[in-house]
């Protein structure tokens, strides 16, 4: 694409197509500035829009790639040469490569017949022009050098990178001369192959003597002929064949295709409120070379490349790469000036990167990239950041358009309750018209109908029905009647994209059907548990207590407190458990010491300021991301169930601290004068019917929340009687708009009465903190960065144990340096004191080998606690909920399927990989040792007895039999002590055995090798195991396991180390088995039950 100025009265025309180039030459006549996104620039180019967005303009002289809004400022000394080139790249999209995942593009699932049952399915990732062009384009590439060859490690792999070089001609020659209709008996003597390989070759091959390029060209001429007399001949091959095989053969061969690698003149990570006092502070990074690396990988997400953090077994891990996040966490990104920052969501924290790039063209060429993956691989209706946004994206979701897709009528068939649906979308194939798709019923009928798009209106085709947006032409037919083809149809609404002995005191409240009182936790004591005896602790706590005459809900009261406890995050309310008092069910939650938002504010007697109001919006818009992101939902967002923890009002506070506490009784079981009663927080759609709770509900009551946190905890409606309130619903009426600008405009979007139309809560995050960086007035005041990995002793608050073992015990406690209970959660390993100066050097290298560990799968290491001179460690961990696998599987046996359980298996399988690729072996693996992040995550955790593997005369020394891992070592382990990468291999087997038995103690690993041989003490049970093992003699098939994870199983238990299969064939073995076992799962409940 050339950009230069010409005449003014001279229109844009094509000049030329050089299509086989892979570039396009365009004349401009804009005298100021050019937006390139319009796809009039591109709808000569063959590229249809559904494969638009994987195209961008580039540079070659600067190396810059154009977001695809970027606007050109156009002289009369502009020249400026771009092309049009695929830079979204996804390796094995042509599924033609083992070993890789298949990369296809999601559709809506078409429907059987005239049934509502969907099939799932995926579509090619490209169109055959498109495909078309990417083979020229990698021609071109490969032959110039652009996509540089891998590098050789060897002189044999040197000859081999030529001769996959040679085999590249041979396809490409081939295509050509059929492609131009050319005799293939005569392609080897009229095309010659030098014209087809990598121009380094060719220089390269023109160094050798006479004899060789003779050889070279004869040994070619004749492989040429026989590929083209055989082959492709009696195979029937195709062009798309050779293109397909080309492409695929060049993945293996270059080194470059689907990643892209940035060298920021800086780069930091910061984990917000990881600290001792609550707040972010950057992790300093060490890199290897003079500057950091940074690599977005189509398939995988962000690396990073430093040595602080240890490298992941990826494709890049001989390189030293190390994860940051795959797309889907990635919650937004913020460009300032040269600086890109990228968000994410770890878990309970909000962690961010920030690179500094040279050049702020350079910045928006990573951001847009990273945008561009996102919208393709996790959201095609949401984007990261505005400032690299398709100009054409921000207009689909302003307007409501689905952009371009291939199947529209399967969201109308969602869309049940309502009749005469819309849908509006762009066509797949053309850019300049969007189509709106009508459903008419009884009789389930469409129609297209088409909208002509010119720069200046929108008009409904065949009529004169014209407005200059979408929206507003899709508004000014709402409720009209349309015919055609004989049909009537009407237009009711559209439907938009869509993107876990009692004692009480003091009465604090009445809840929904509960009574609500403060009390007393007793928590073991530590310090005199150390000296010898015991006391307890005093913690104080609300205990919510839902009467006797209530049994009949009780259910649903335990359903809220399941879903408090999958949660761990520092803006909500921990909940310590539950219990049962005679008729009486309680829950049993900490103490907030400011109590209920609302209360607090409609208290003070100054106003509270602008920016003490955002930071309480903010904090809870990041709960409820959270809890969007665990695809769990509140269900009753208001202020008075937002506690307040710290007021924030002195100037070295640090602002205010809230936590949204659970949501009481849910609305399912509520009558409907009780849902009404709730309006205005409890969502519109859920009054109607209150199986519509979903995530959409939490936005109407964050929205609800805004005002009242607005108006300073004034009650909406307050002197409304009911009829009046279901009035208000019926006529969609508005709350009065609050002073508050900043958040006026947001609780508006939220308080939309259609649940598809609010944003989504990764989305609102994004909006108020680009707000602060616009209103610094509002943005919170600075802290000191202090370490994060170091904690005092004296603030660690114990609330319960969670393990104990021979030498140690786990704690859960609160890191609480303000005194206000408003630090985090975190798990605490500490020897005991009869043990501590046997066992302290252990505990050392634990130490040092999880700090050294970075990995999604592996327990997080957060920092040490030292006190008594250095004597006396602690090693403080992240808190995971929900516990061990040992402990979770039993409890929820029922609604965990096979393809749950072999998903956890491959996420063990990940971690441990990892862990061999970084010289360890962890010696102790089994399911007590695997733990719950979440309901779909799990992480290993207990590295007491990891070992280097340089570290062979290591061993370690059974004392009791009843809680010894003997049972889960490999015989190697039991007769020479020594262990083995394949000696986990091994214990992973029976770890995945216990999986598969869901932890019944009563088919555990040690009761069935006891069974096998009898009860025994001592060295005489591992005498006896390793003879049992020497027979041949394994654990049985759990029930319901599928043969061939079964057999994977007992390829782990080989005798001989080398013939175990290994963690990464497990990966790819397991991962096949759970896509299988979860396709025969669908297949069974699709099947009509009688």
């Amino acid at each position: 694409l050339v950009l230069c100025k010409c005449k003014a009265d001279c229109i844009p025309h094509l000049l030329n197509t050089l299509f086989k180039q892979a570039v396009i030459f365009f004349q401009c006549h804009y005298s100021n500035s050019l937006n390139i996104d319009p796809p009039l620039l591109f709808c000569l180019s063959a590229i249809s829009p559904l494969c638009h967005n994987l195209f961008a303009l580039y540079d070659e002289l600067t190396d810059t790639w154009y977001p695809p809004n970027y606007e050109f400022e156009v002289t009369d000394e502009t020249s400026i040469k771009l092309h049009y080139r695929m830079r979204f790249y996804f390796r094995n999209w042509h599924s033609s490569i083992e070993g890789e995942p298949y990369v296809w593009r999601h559709c809506i699932s078409k429907l059987k017949g005239n049934s509502p049952q969907k099939i799932p399915e995926g579509t090619p990732l490209l169109d055959a022009d498109s495909l078309t062009y990417l083979f020229t384009q990698s021609q071109n590439d490969f032959q110039t050098g652009v996509v540089p060859l891998r590098s050789p490690q060897s002189e044999a792999e040197q000859h081999e990178i030529e001769n996959e070089c040679l085999g590249m001609a041979v396809l490409a020659i081939t295509h050509y001369a059929m492609n131009e209709k050319m005799p293939l008996s005569t392609a080897s003597h009229e095309i010659s192959y030098k014209r087809f390989i990598p121009d380094s070759l060719n220089r390269n091959i023109k160094q050798r003597n006479i004899l060789t390029r003779i050889r070279i060209n004869n040994v070619f001429k004749k492989f040429l002929t026989e590929f083209n007399s055989r082959t492709v001949k009696d195979s029937n091959i195709t062009t798309y064949d050779l293109k397909i095989k080309y492409l695929a053969t060049l993945e293996g061969l270059v080194s470059s295709m689907g990643s892209e690698v940035f060298e920021p003149s800086s780069l930091s990570v910061i984990q917000e409120g990881d600290l001792c006092n609550g707040k972010g502070a950057n992790r300093d990074l060490s890199f290897q070379g003079s500057v950091p690396r940074f690599v977005i990988y189509n398939s995988s997400g962000c690396y990073l490349r430093c040595r602080t953090f240890p490298s992941i077994t990826t494709k890049y891990a001989n390189e030293g790469w190390v994860v940051f996040c795959d797309f889907h966490e990635i919650t937004h990104t913020v460009i300032k000036e040269a600086m890109v920052t990228i968000y994410k969501q770890d878990n309970k924290k909000m962690v961010r990167l920030e690179l500094l790039m040279d050049t702020r063209a350079e910045a928006l060429s990573f951001a847009a990239l990273v945008d561009g993956y996102f919208r393709l691989t996790v959201d095609a209706h949401h984007y990261l950041c505005k400032e690299v946004a398709p100009a054409s994206v921000v207009h689909n979701i302003t307007n409501g358009c689905h952009g371009p897709i291939r199947f529209v009528l399967p969201v109308l068939f969602e869309e049940e309750n309502v009749s005469h649906a819309v849908l509006s979308n762009k066509f797949i194939i053309c850019y300049m018209s969007c189509y709106w798709t009508q459903e008419s019923r009884p009789v389930r009928q469409y129609k297209n109908f088409q909208i002509e798009v010119t720069p200046s209106s929108f008009t409904l085709h065949g009529t004169d029905t014209s407005q200059s947006t979408l929206k507003e032409l899709l508004e000014h037919l709402e409720g009209q009647n349309l015919r055609s083809d004989n049909l009537q149809f009407q237009l009711v609404r559209c439907c938009p994209p869509q993107p876990r002995d009692k004692l009480t005191e003091e009465h604090l409240g009445i809840g929904t059907k509960t009574n609500i009182y403060s009390g007393t936790l007793k928590v073991k004591g530590e310090e005199e548990e150390d000296a010898g005896y015991t006391s307890f602790q005093e913690v104080k706590v609300v205990l919510k207590v839902l009467g006797s005459g209530h049994r009949d809900i009780s259910m649903a009261f335990f359903e809220t407190a399941s879903k408090m406890q999958q949660v761990s995050h520092k803006h909500i309310v921990l909940l310590y458990g539950v219990c049962v008092h005679h008729q009486e069910n309680i829950m049993v939650e900490e103490f907030v010491q400011l109590g209920p938002l609302d209360v607090f504010m409609r208290r003070q007697q100054t106003p509270l300021s602008t920016s003490w109001k955002f930071q309480v919006a903010l904090q809870l818009a990041s709960a409820l991301s959270y809890l969007e992101d665990k695809k769990l939902v509140h269900g009753f967002v208001c202020a008075k169930n937002i506690l307040l923890a710290r007021d924030g009002l002195g100037n070295d506070e640090g602002g205010p601290f809230i936590k949204l506490s659970d949501p009481g009784i849910p609305i399912t079981v509520l009558t409907r004068e009780e849902c009404v009663h709730r309006i205005p927080w409890i969502a519109p759609e859920c009054v109607r019917n209150a199986s519509s709770l979903g995530v959409a509900a939490d936005k109407w009551g964050f929205g609800t929340t805004l005002w009242e946190i607005c108006y300073d905890g004034e009650v909406p409606l307050k002197d409304k009687k009911l009829t009046e309130k279901e009035r208000f619903y019926e006529t969609e009426c508005q709350l009065a708009t609050p002073d508050c600008t900043e958040l006026a405009e947001l609780m508006t979007h939220c308080m939309n009465y259609d649940p598809k139309k609010r944003p989504f809560f990764r989305a609102i995050v994004r909006e108020m903190d680009q707000l602060i960086e616009k209103n610094p007035s509002i943005k919170p005041q600075p802290t000191p960065d202090v370490d994060p990995t170091m904690f005092e002793k004296r603030f660690l608050r114990k609330i319960r144990d969670l393990g104990e073992g021979h030498f140690g015990k786990v704690e859960l406690c609160r890191y609480d340096p303000r005194g206000d209970r408003t630090g985090e959660l975190v798990a605490v390993k500490s020897l005991k004191p009869e043990n501590r100066e046997e066992q302290s050097n252990n505990l050392s290298r634990e130490i040092d080998i999880l700090k050294d560990l970075y990995h999604e799968n592996i327990v997080k290491y957060k920092g040490i606690s030292q006190e008594e001179g250095g004597q006396a460690i602690k090693l403080i961990m992240e808190y995971l909920p929900l516990g061990s696998l040992k402990e979770y599987l039993p409890r929820n046996r029922a609604r965990i399927s096979i393809p749950t359980l072999l998903s956890y298996s491959v996420q063990i399988c990940k971690g441990m990989d990892y862990l061999g690729s970084q010289n360890y072996i962890h010696r102790d693996l089994a399911a007590r040792n695997v733990l719950m992040e979440n309901e779909t995550t799990v992480k290993i955790g207990d590295f007491g007895l990891t070992k280097s593997i340089k570290d062979n005369e290591g061993y370690y020394t059974v004392k009791d039999e009843n809680d010894s891992p003997v049972f889960w070592y490999a015989p190697e382990c039991l007769t020479l002590c020594k262990f083995y990468l394949a000696s986990d291999v091994w214990s992973f087997g029976v770890t995945m055995y216990e999986l598969l038995t869901y932890c019944d103690s009563a088919k555990s690993p040690m009761t069935c090798f006891l069974e096998m041989i009898g009860k025994t003490h001592g060295q005489m049970t591992i005498i006896r195991l390793v003879k049992v093992l020497q027979e041949g003699k394994r654990l049985p098939c759990p029930k319901d396991c599928p043969d061939s994870v079964y057999e994977l199983m007992r390829r782990c238990w080989e005798q001989s180390p080398e013939r175990r299969i290994t963690f990464k064939r497990l990966i790819e073995e397991l991962t096949t088995a759970q896509q299988l076992a979860q396709q025969q799962q669908q297949q069974q409940n699709s099947q009509p039950t009688f």
